[in-house]
């Protein structure tokens, strides 16, 4: 077939902290590959990040942003919501709007819940092509469900409301999973938990766009060791046994205000977890908390840090196949790695396996590593990566665009022998009536 190929990709919008790069990067291979691409999205902040030669639908779902009415608003609109599919009801009538007199070979849908999903879903049907989900985050992976409602219920209705959401979310997700022609998803534990809804699964890892985060060695005038991203519960990163071997290292002299920082670009709510840790511990003093920086600045800024820092969740906290994309950024400009505290998980063995730099839950390893890669500055000026150029190329974006690539192209390929089939039979019966 070589007609124009089509597809209509539905996905939240392109926000902070890390604007949605996975879709972006898709939609960028794609153009280049002859692809027409048209997009659904929630409204976002930035509409300069949307992939060139893209046509594009952004519609705003909350009329208010701030203020008391924005809140009337979205507990009108919550409780619509929990009785029917009020948010994906009203984006399918725009996007039949939207793509009246479109040619769709393939609708793919990226997302972690009922939204954008069921909305794609209905698109699918209406038009008769296969529907491609690519499930990022999960409901599934973590210790509590606090986060999955944007303003707090009162404690009394809280828990009992949230189960509500979660459950009603959840099942109109599993339907749309259990009718998709194919899932794509980021780690090896989505995979097994995406087995129960269709058999159908390829991974596809976040990894790093290779045009933008290329190692580039950075002489600095400070050491530097830097964090990228957010706390959006603190069970789930948990950073005092580093903030402890920074302690230690004080308490022995090693380190000081004056050769060693500890940045955290990061938003206000991650800022006041870190800060409560860091104050607990004595070593808030290290701390330099800086905004969330636009994504045309971050590679800069991890190529001038010493050691780049991930924090994960403790190994007694229920959370599972948690593969940030800050992580395979961190890959893609090489720089040292510090994984803490080691949980034992898919991320720590692949960290591990690629030897990015140090991965444990052991106060005393890590005051070493940092001790190592100090004495690596002070001679040097910088820090040098450790990852091998071949493991650094595998985590690429690219390797992951040509899997789906591949998937789509073998959808559409069996969708359009199926309608040939369909008209074969439908002449025969003609000719058989004649």
């Amino acid at each position: 077939m070589n007609e124009n190929k089509n597809i209509l990709v539905f996905c939240d919008g392109f926000n902070a902290p890390s604007y949605n790069p996975r879709v972006r990067y898709f939609c960028d291979f794609f153009l280049k590959k002859d692809w027409e691409i048209s997009i659904v999205a929630e409204k976002f902040e930035d509409e300069k990040l949307i992939p060139k030669k893209a046509k594009i639908l952004t519609l705003p779902y909350y009329k208010h942003k701030t203020g008391f009415l924005s809140k009337i608003e979205w507990f009108f609109k919550f409780v619509i919501n929990l009785c029917f599919d009020h948010k994906g009801t009203f984006f399918y009538k725009k996007t039949i709007n939207f793509i009246e007199n479109k040619k769709i070979d393939l609708v793919l849908c990226s997302a972690f819940y009922s939204f954008p999903l069921t909305t794609a879903s209905k698109t699918a049907d209406y038009l008769n092509v296969p529907l491609i989900v690519d499930m990022r985050d999960m409901p599934e992976q973590v210790p509590n469900n606090n986060h999955l409602i944007q303003h707090k219920i009162p404690p009394i209705f809280g828990k009992s409301i949230t189960k509500l959401y979660q459950k009603r979310h959840l099942s109109r997700r599993n339907k749309v999973l259990k009718s998709a022609a194919h899932i794509t998803t980021i780690s090896a534990w989505h995979a097994n938990l995406l087995k129960k809804y269709n058999d159908n699964i390829s991974l596809i890892f976040n990894g790093f766009d290779e045009n933008i985060f290329i190692p580039d060695v950075q002489k600095t005038e400070h050491f530097v060791i830097s964090f990228f991203g957010r706390f959006y519960d603190e069970k789930l990163r948990n950073p005092s046994i580093f903030f402890s071997a920074l302690k230690n290292l004080e308490k022995k002299q090693e380190i000081n205000t004056k050769n060693i920082v500890v940045q955290w670009f990061v938003d206000e709510k991650t800022k006041k977890i870190v800060s409560q840790y860091a104050e607990k511990l004595d070593v808030l003093k290290f701390m330099q908390f800086k905004n969330l920086i636009s994504p045309e600045k971050v590679p800069l800024a991890m190529n001038k840090s010493s050691i780049l820092l991930l924090v994960e969740n403790d190994e007694n906290q229920k959370a599972y196949g948690i593969f940030g994309t800050k992580i395979f950024e961190y890959i893609g400009v090489n720089r040292p790695v510090l994984c803490t505290p080691d949980n034992k998980g898919n991320l720590a063995e692949i960290l591990k396996e690629i030897d990015c730099g140090l991965v444990s839950s052991d106060a005393t390893e890590i005051e070493n590593f940092v001790l190592e890669k100090y004495a690596e500055w002070q001679k040097n000026g910088f820090t040098k990566g450790t990852v091998s150029e071949e493991n650094r190329k595998n985590f690429s974006r690219k390797n992951g665009a040509e899997i789906l690539e591949k998937i789509l192209l073998e959808q559409r390929t069996k969708t359009a022998s199926l309608k040939e089939q369909r008209q074969v039979c439908v002449n025969f019966n003609r000719k058989s009536k004649i």
